[in-house]
């Protein structure tokens, strides 16, 4: 039986990258075909990460994380993606939930949860997303209503990762939706104790077929004044910050499945001598490889840039988040969809991998923000820069 070593209580990127293609090799790639298969969800995965000390890279080590760089964790991410779309984005949506109760949540609620979401004994979501209110926040509907020492949620969220087997969801609601954006509010929901809170079935996609997407309802469901997380009117802006790690981790997604794409076509064409000079077209290959394999070297090298730039920025730049997030994601269907096609009629097998690369692919494009949205923030902070 293959195991994982301990790691020490902190390390720096070499080591953290080490142990992390560790459980790669050993855990994550070997299931990875069987987990897009059977839509089954990858606790081995995540389980093993988390035992390996990697299940909370940017928490700092006082709560059970690693405490590392922002690009320390994309480039983590990234290769965690190349292997298993699944299980990248399950890692991912813990750090997603870990992340804004680190940001503003009370000591109670760090230590209640943060640790458990750093070592996999809890499984976290973040509900945002709502039938009519996607990227316009503004519109959300979700409703919390003051009522004692209780606040009562009512309202339905759409398309939340870990949603039916989350033990703690970060929940954005609104206390006043004539107040727009500044009566969004975050909640913490302890699903063990929240009645009226129903789960729909996992729903059926393209890609991530491992990573569960449902429905959440909320009917009537009553939750402590405790559970808030910050003060009321509050979300709004903790929302956005937790907007750039997540734009940062769908960036590191499209890297990620561009670099596993073009590995996987690159075994089938060695195992078959198809680079060989003996090869008739082997040059055509070898330009063609050679190209994409510079597009994954730039947008990799985009990302740990912006990357360096969020974690020495007092202010999150927005502008550069979602340059990298648009650029990345596109990159990673681009090199995906190439792959596919330079293996001509055994491109869509599923042995390979290309093709599965290519599936959990598209959604980067369209979750944390679309990459139209993405566009029209670029395009804002074009036209800000040439204001006087």
């Amino acid at each position: 039986m293959n195991t994982v070593p301990e790691p020490p209580p902190s390390a720096d990127r070499t080591t953290v990258l080490s142990l992390l293609d560790g459980v790669i090799a050993h855990t994550v790639t070997p299931a990875a075909v069987t987990v897009d298969r059977d839509s089954s969800f990858p606790s081995a995965s995540i389980q093993a990460l988390a035992r390996a000390g990697l299940g909370g890279l940017l928490i700092p080590t006082s709560l059970g994380g690693r405490g590392t760089s922002t690009a320390t964790y994309a480039e983590a991410l990234s290769r965690i993606a190349a292997a298993c779309g699944s299980t990248s984005t399950v890692y991912m949506t813990q750090m997603h939930c870990a992340h804004p109760i680190h940001l503003q949540g009370r000591p109670d609620q760090h230590e209640a949860w943060i640790p458990a979401l750093c070592e996999g004994t809890a499984i976290g979501a973040i509900a945002l997303t709502e039938p009519e209110a996607g990227s316009d926040v503004g519109s959300m509907r979700t409703t919390a209503r003051r009522d004692g020492d209780s606040y009562v949620i009512n309202g339905e969220k759409t398309f939340i990762s870990n949603g039916d087997v989350a033990d703690v969801i970060v929940l954005f609601a609104t206390v006043d939706p004539s107040r727009g954006k500044d009566g969004i509010t975050a909640f913490l929901i302890d699903t063990e104790y929240a009645r009226g809170l129903e789960a729909g079935k996992p729903m059926k996609k393209l890609g991530q077929k491992g990573a569960s997407t449902v429905t959440l309802g909320f009917q009537d469901c009553r939750i402590p004044v405790e559970a808030r997380l910050g003060a009321e009117g509050e979300g709004y802006p903790l929302l956005l910050r937790s907007v750039t790690k997540s734009r940062i981790s769908a960036a590191a997604q499209g890297v990620g499945f561009a670099q596993g794409a073009f590995d996987a076509t690159v075994r089938y064409c060695a195992e078959r001598d198809l680079l060989s000079s003996r090869t008739r077209g082997a040059q055509d290959l070898q330009f063609e490889l050679a190209r994409l394999r510079a597009e994954i070297a730039a947008g990799r090298s985009m990302l740990r840039e912006v990357c360096d730039l969020v974690d020495a920025s007092d202010e999150d730049p927005t502008a550069e988040v979602a340059m990298v997030k648009l650029h990345c994601t596109t990159l990673g269907v681009r090199v995906a969809s190439a792959c596919v096609e330079l293996l001509g009629e055994d491109g869509d097998r599923d042995d390979i991998g290309a093709e599965r690369r290519l599936r959990d692919g598209k959604i980067t494009e369209i979750y944390d923000g679309t990459n139209q949205v993405q566009s029209m923030l670029v395009a804002r902070d074009i036209r800000l820069s040439m204001m006087p």
